[in-house]
């Protein structure tokens, strides 16, 4: 009898029965999501919606854009790094700069982050590789993102010596989906 009144007493605690005073969390599983955290002046949307920007329009590094979807995403500032040698994708000789690309999810729907495509360009147009480098955290995201929820992953570029001083990074939100570019002078 004693060990079904405890078991019960936990079932009951462990579905919030009695509430969560505490606002830690407690472990309970809750349908409705976590509201977002405050937006600092970097995630702060400060472009027009994407029904107003025409297709070619390039963003400023640091600056967030919205996608139809409630997506957002901001790519930072590039910054030069020196990849590890275990690190993949990085010739000797050419150059290495890495973004945060942050991503909140502000759609109704969980975001599979694979979905979440980010290509770069040197100054002169191409393509570039990119840089995977596990040492430094230098990853592309994935797994899933919850509605109201963000996440940050650092992307790696080599860029040939003497390919321009800039940098342009396309980020598409779902296979096939116009990319959206930030762009900037490389440190």
């Amino acid at each position: 009898m004693l060990v079904l009144a405890v078991g019960v007493a936990g079932l009951l605690v462990g579905t919030g029965a009695f509430g969560d005073d505490d606002g830690g969390g407690g472990g309970t599983a809750s349908t409705t999501p976590p509201a977002p955290p405050a937006s600092t002046p970097r995630e702060t949307p400060t472009t027009p919606p994407p029904a107003e920007q025409a297709t070619g329009d390039l963003l400023p590094f640091g600056r967030t854009h919205r996608y139809a979807s409630g997506v957002e995403v901001t790519v930072s500032v590039p910054e030069r790094f020196t990849p590890a040698q275990s690190s993949a994708g990085h010739k000797d000789g050419n150059i290495a700069v890495k973004v945060d690309v942050t991503v909140r999810n502000g759609s109704e729907e969980r975001l599979k982050l694979v979905t979440v495509i980010v290509r770069g360009r040197d100054g002169d147009g191409r393509e570039t590789a990119q840089i995977f480098d596990p040492e430094q955290v230098v990853m592309p995201l994935e797994g899933d993102l919850l509605p109201g929820r963000r996440t940050v992953a650092a992307y790696g570029f080599d860029l040939p010596a003497g390919a321009g001083s800039t940098l342009e990074v396309g980020v598409a939100v779902g296979f096939g989906a116009d990319a959206v570019h930030w762009t900037g002078e490389l440190p």
